[in-house]
């Protein structure tokens, strides 16, 4: 007798029917399961990591062998940033929202792939991170200042810059190059929150001199879409 039809003429006595006979039923009650939204609870949440996606392009102009760009060097908290993009909004309207970023990635994006192949450390492009600016009726946000004053104490070698527009606010750095940038993350510490990056600088160097105008650079923020909100 074939093992199928044993299971199948198998029975205990106590009314339930064999697995085997049953594997339609469980097959079809899978499929329908596969199709309902995860309930929130010990196995829901599953898609709390999401990404915004974006992308630079007209960086430079010229024939050389670096970009070397800097931006919102002047402005200062609390004014208006530029060179910017601000999450949950799609025009300059309204105030933008808060997400907890866990990790960025830049790579090179060029229409025709020029200066990917030349690109080389160190390369890497720097962001303020921004907040909303309160009763603002724009999603134009300002930058972050440091989170507590610093004093620099030099020997008469070194000087440390601490303050103003630059340097007295947050800013991070994300390699080229070397891609990843990722934040660590558990019970106490939450990633980095802010509604927004704006740009500080870009440095990029090439083994030879490229066309700088088709180079074009791609961005992924990875974001715990759990932690959004309208407040910092």
């Amino acid at each position: 007798m074939r093992y199928e039809e044993d299971c199948e003429m198998r029975n205990n006595g106590d009314g339930i029917t064999p697995l085997y006979q049953n594997r339609e039923a469980i097959r079809n009650l899978a499929l329908t399961n596969l199709k309902k939204n995860t309930p929130a609870g010990k196995l829901g949440g599953l898609r709390n990591l999401q990404y915004f996606n974006f992308r630079m392009s007209d960086i430079s102009t010229g024939t050389q062998a670096y970009i070397e760009q800097s931006y919102n060097t002047i402005t200062d908290y609390p004014a208006n940033i530029t060179d910017c993009v601000m999450f949950g909004s799609n025009s300059i309207n309204g105030q933008a929202l808060y997400y907890n970023i866990v990790s960025i990635n830049i790579f090179s994006d060029s229409v025709f792939g020029t200066g990917a192949q030349f690109m080389r450390n160190p390369s890497q492009v720097t962001f303020y991170l921004v907040q909303n600016i309160p009763n603002s009726t724009t999603s134009l946000g300002t930058k972050i200042p440091q989170p507590a004053p610093l004093n620099g104490t030099s020997s008469g070698t070194v000087v440390f810059g601490t303050t103003g527009a630059i340097n007295g606010n947050q800013r991070i750095s994300v390699d080229i190059v070397g891609e990843q940038g990722a934040y660590y993350q558990n019970n106490d510490l939450k990633g980095i929150r802010c509604s927004g990056l704006a740009l500080s600088s870009i440095f990029v160097q090439f083994d030879s001199a490229v066309n700088t105008a088709g180079v074009n650079l791609a961005v992924e923020v990875g974001v715990d879409v759990s932690s959004v909100s309208t407040s910092y």
